[in-house]
């Protein structure tokens, strides 16, 4: 009798401890999605489910891939593919080959690109704007502003569970810089991309960015292919090498004029270039990232070509700061 009041009472106790505390007793956890952890249970989403955490407010930027890194290279036309809220401020430093038309020299371009993750899928970016200034070893130095370019990404699949994303998406290019920098000719560029992610090994992605670019006046800008292979390995929580390779192929030039060594500007710039059909452009990156918290990440990269092919890019340094909510 004893002995079944003591496991009628210890049952009732047990009960009314679950009737509390049911969020806690019944959560799933997965430490690697960056919605669920031991420390913090689940306080950036609405709900810990594989496929259902989601930002908790407006704009916020998507919690559940915590532990990947975005792209530094080829900076305007490779997409992070989650759905993020962030400025990013970047600044380039580009040396010329010495044996290029412009007779070498260097040029500087100062941008600010700002995302708004208008749902945990779907994106407006606006990769393309800043200020640029260009020392030919021939010619005075050239300043100015490039044109700015913005569109909408979606994320097709969102595989919290696996860490697994794939995103798509459009950026529309206007002819809004100016001349004295090589932009303003045409009539715009359209910009289709696609990119897949992967968590692999635990604290390893992988990142497959693709894209094709042509202009709306086939005369006056030129058309090209890109991709992009990142890997990084995640170090001590925080750091991040990384190591990207990037490759260009063009299919048809401009008709401007302009001769054909002068070659092509890869995603920076798009001279509309006559004869450069064919031609292309193999880069390699090497980096470290690192989160500074949750809000803030910051990058730096070097980058040379390692193609027969040259064009503007004797080699390359990229630095980035990125604000995100």
């Amino acid at each position: 009798m004893r002995r079944s009041c003591a496991i009628v009472l210890a049952l009732s106790l047990a009960s009314a401890a679950l009737a509390e505390e049911p969020v806690l007793s019944t959560m799933p956890i997965y430490p690697s999605a960056g919605c669920c952890n031991a420390e913090d249970l689940c306080a950036p989403c609405t709900s810990c489910d594989s496929q259902e955490c989601k930002p908790d407010g407006l704009l916020k930027s998507d919690p559940c891939f915590g532990d990947f890194i975005g792209p530094i290279s080829n900076p305007v036309l490779t997409k992070d593919p989650r759905s993020l809220t962030e400025a990013r401020f970047l600044f380039v430093e580009n040396w010329i080959p010495k044996d290029h038309p412009l007779g070498g020299g260097n040029f500087e371009l100062y941008g600010l690109q700002v995302r708004a993750a208008l749902t945990e899928r779907l994106t407006f970016i606006a990769d393309k704007d800043g200020y640029a200034s260009i020392h030919p070893g021939v010619g005075g130095t050239r300043n100015g502003w490039v044109n700015i370019a913005a569109g909408l990404k979606y994320t097709f699949i969102r595989d919290v569970e696996n860490q697994f994303l794939v995103t798509g998406g459009f950026m529309y290019e206007p002819q809004t810089g100016e001349a004295s920098v090589f932009q303003s000719h045409g009539d715009g560029l359209i910009t289709l991309f696609g990119v897949v992610g992967k968590e692999f090994g635990e604290k390893n992605h992988i990142l497959v960015n693709a894209g094709y670019q042509m202009p709306i006046d086939r005369s006056q800008n030129s058309t090209f292919f890109y991709s992009q292979l990142h890997l990084d390995r995640q170090l001590f929580g925080w750091l991040y090498p990384v190591f990207e390779a990037n490759w260009f192929h063009w299919t048809d030039g401009g008709n401007r004029g302009l001769p054909a060594a002068l070659g092509e500007g890869d995603g920076l710039l798009n001279f509309g270039t006559s004869g450069v059909a064919g031609n292309d452009l193999l880069t390699l990156a090497v980096g470290l990232k690192a989160k500074l918290g949750d809000h803030a990440n910051t990058g730096i990269a070097y980058e040379f070509p390692i193609s027969p092919r040259e064009d503007l890019l004797n080699n390359r340094l990229l630095f980035e700061v990125i604000l995100r909510y």
